[in-house]
């Protein structure tokens, strides 16, 4: 593993210098992308610099942290009587000593979260690092000329941009399982150390993972609620509420003969009728 770490770092450094990127005044987290229109470039608008493709999500996200951290910290603020940009790290460095250390330790927290990727950092990559931010420190000392010169003195954006070239060049390695020296030309098969977890590689890739999807077509069946308690493996059944009686709607039918409903109406003996009239 340590043999494919020197070679990506021979790599890296070898990038910048043939790309010509200015560490310390180029944006590291944000990109000017032409907008074309009839073939012609219309306009220029302001993105996130895109993740290099076969990287873990660990290595991904280590690496956009970084990026904005730096660019927060050194290129954060623009104002009209300063034509250049400035971030947080010079208006801390204008506090006597107290704030030139809590810079130095801002940009020593970036750095550490910076060698968690995965398989580490390169020693003399992690020494490049440590020293910007020692020389930093050091020109923060020197009163008022130091915080003038901490405004131009990025530390964190030449930071930023060790990790991109050590990241980019380790993705292209990753995607080919071999990396080349390009001083001897020999070839060194990529160890998993440098992969990350296993299965993690295709997050920056455009793969989308997909889980099992479980069926709908039938549909599971629902176990009623009982109110009963359960006690061991009998279940005690659930007591039945009360019936309330039904009631009779239909009216009670009239009596033969006339009358209040409910009552009965004896007829009269035509004979007691003649037994009156025989005493009249």
């Amino acid at each position: 593993m340590n043999v494919a770490i020197k070679i990506l770092e021979k790599k890296a450094l070898k990038k910048l210098g043939k790309d010509k990127t200015n560490t310390n005044s180029e944006n590291p987290y944000l990109e000017k992308v032409p907008v074309y229109k009839n073939g012609k470039v219309a306009k220029y608008k302001t993105q996130e610099r895109p993740i290099p493709q076969g990287l873990s999500k660990n290595d991904a996200k280590i690496l956009r942290k970084i990026r904005r951290r730096a660019y927060r910290w050194d290129m954060g603020f623009s104002c009209c009587c300063i034509p250049i940009r400035f971030g947080w790290s010079a208006i801390i460095g204008l506090i006597p000593v107290i704030g030139d250390f809590a810079d130095f330790l801002m940009a020593l927290a970036l750095i550490k979260k910076a060698s968690k990727v995965d398989g580490g950092l390169p020693k003399r990559l992690y020494g490049m690092m440590f020293t910007n931010i020692m020389l930093d420190l050091a020109i923060g000392f020197i009163p008022l000329i130091g915080d003038i010169a901490d405004v131009f003195y990025r530390a964190n954006t030449k930071n930023a941009w060790l990790l991109d070239a050590f990241l980019t060049e380790k993705a292209k390695a990753l995607q080919a399982g071999v990396v080349q020296d390009p001083e001897t030309g020999s070839i060194v098969e990529m160890p998993d150390e440098l992969a990350g977890a296993e299965g993690d590689r295709d997050v920056e890739t455009g793969v989308t993972r997909t889980g099992t999807i479980p069926s709908l077509a039938t549909p599971a069946a629902v176990t009623p609620a009982h109110s009963g308690r359960q006690t061991g493996d009998m279940t005690a059944a659930p007591q039945s509420a009360p019936v309330a009686p039904v009631r009779n709607l239909t009216p009670p039918r009239a009596p033969i003969g006339g009358g209040l409903p409910g009552r009965q109406i004896t007829p009269k003996d035509p004979r007691d009728n003649r037994g009156k009239a025989g005493r009249r």
